[in-house]
């Protein structure tokens, strides 16, 4: 088995994550990381090992890796992610893959013409929950499934609160963009990637003076942090999809709100419908019926590290020269109804997808 070198473009919270992963497989070896805080950058490095230290991105690109993994802000993903490719390295890329569909069209792009391997890091594919309703769907066991509603939802929760993370240019939105892609992702890639054709969205900005440290990034991972104070993005997002297969989605994420919490999708089947949600126990529940009379069963799953299983399923298909589990459509379709709903807040109109 040939042994992989991997880079890490970005020392934030979400680096610990995939460095643990990666040195947790065989014949890895993780001896590069970049980010421009070099505070940040020393603490990563001497925590992990990794004796290759880069303040300028640019210069990780130069180094001879097979795999480099980009936990940068997201306005930089795209760029960043186009200049690994070019330089014939396989790329895992934390959501969200771009700012807008044009820069996901041309990683998606440069990834064919270099015929390298490119994935975007949508960790809760990799749940248990999440492979049990998709082998349902595929399987044909929920009927045709026509409606979906699928939330992540905080009480109070904002991330980094004045860094990068509520910094629109650097982020490119709030929750939407930041957890909301989680669970979008999520129903997309369950419903088998239907295409998006009509969009109506909102959004909202109601606790800014009211902000809780959401947690994230972890506190002890914000080594040499300068928050400046700004906190330009929505708290609460929402949109109405419609598919051109007649599918609807109805999708809503918050970093703060007088709602429930947690994740739930919730797919409804001519056949069976199932809902997911992390507050419930048991957090799976199956609606149907069995001979006519209507039935509700439970699921409980073992505990998975979702981060550790993309990162050993995108090795694997490095290894074995195998499609990784985010298509191009999945990943254009994803992005196409995050920008149709911005659109539509901002407009005040819905949006067709072209």
């Amino acid at each position: 088995m040939k042994r992989l070198k991997v880079g890490i473009i970005g020392a934030g919270g979400i680096s610990h994550y995939h460095i643990e992963a990666f040195k947790k497989i065989l014949e890895i070896d993780v001896v590069a990381i970049s980010d421009p805080n070099e505070t940040k950058l020393s603490f990563v490095a001497e925590k992990f090992g990794i004796l290759k230290r880069f303040v300028n991105w640019e210069n990780i690109i130069e180094e001879q890796l097979d795999i480099i993994s980009i936990c940068s802000p997201n306005a930089f993903h795209a760029q960043q992610a186009i200049a690994a490719l070019k330089s014939g390295k396989h790329v895992i890329c934390e959501k969200p893959v771009a700012m807008n569909t044009e820069e996901a069209k041309s990683i998606i792009e440069t990834a064919k013409q270099v015929n390298n391997k490119f994935m975007v890091a949508f960790c809760h594919r990799f749940a248990p929950h999440s492979q049990f309703i998709k082998k349902m769907i595929d399987g044909g066991q929920m009927g045709e499934v026509y409606f979906a509603k699928a939330s992540c939802l905080r009480r109070r929760g904002i991330p980094g609160l004045g860094t990068w993370f509520t910094t629109k240019k650097l982020a490119g939105g709030g929750p939407l963009i930041d957890i909301g892609v989680h669970i979008l992702d999520l129903a997309v890639y369950l419903m088998g990637c239907p295409e998006p054709q009509l969009v109506v969205g909102v959004t909202y900005n109601k606790f800014k003076n009211q902000a809780v440290d959401g947690g994230w990034p972890p506190v002890w991972s914000r080594v040499g942090d300068r928050p400046t104070g700004t906190f330009d993005v929505e708290d609460l997002a929402a949109g109405f999809i419609k598919f051109k297969n007649n599918i609807t989605l109805f999708l809503e994420a918050s970093w703060a709100g007088n709602s429930e919490s947690g994740l739930k999708i919730a797919l409804m089947g001519t056949k069976y419908g199932v809902q997911y949600w992390t507050e419930a126990k048991p957090p799976l529940k199956i609606y149907g019926d069995i001979n006519g009379v209507v039935t509700d069963a439970t699921a409980e799953f073992p505990s998975v590290n979702v981060y550790q299983a993309e990162i050993e399923h995108f090795v694997n298909c490095v290894r074995n020269n195998t499609q990784p589990i985010t298509t191009p459509e999945e990943i254009l379709t994803v992005v196409k109804i995050i920008e149709g709903i911005y659109r539509s807040a901002e407009t005040g109109k819905p949006v067709e997808i072209s």
